[in-house]
């Protein structure tokens, strides 16, 4: 989704776009937007394991050329040992 997403609008979407826009056309991107790029259920984000959302940046902290994605981890608290990314 992120990828196809990238490819059709020359970049991923923005932390203040988030996932959503995977979903809803961002308002200044709707002539690019070719989605949706994520199939959903009820047209909602998927959760983690832990019932809580995704947490997504763009440009990442972890992957400064690209975007972080990840769950917080059972202890539901970002930045500790539990968390599970994309880094």
């Amino acid at each position: 989704g992120l990828v196809r997403y990238r490819i059709d609008l020359g970049a991923y979407p923005s932390t203040a776009e988030g996932l959503q826009a995977l979903i809803t056309a961002p308002a200044n991107k709707a002539d690019l937007w070719r989605g949706p790029y994520l199939d959903t259920a009820g047209g909602r984000i998927p959760v983690d394991p832990w019932s809580e959302p995704y947490q997504y940046r763009y440009p990442g902290v972890k992957n400064k050329d690209g975007y972080d994605l990840f769950s917080k981890g059972p202890d539901k608290t970002e930045g500790t040992e539990d968390d599970i990314g994309n880094w």
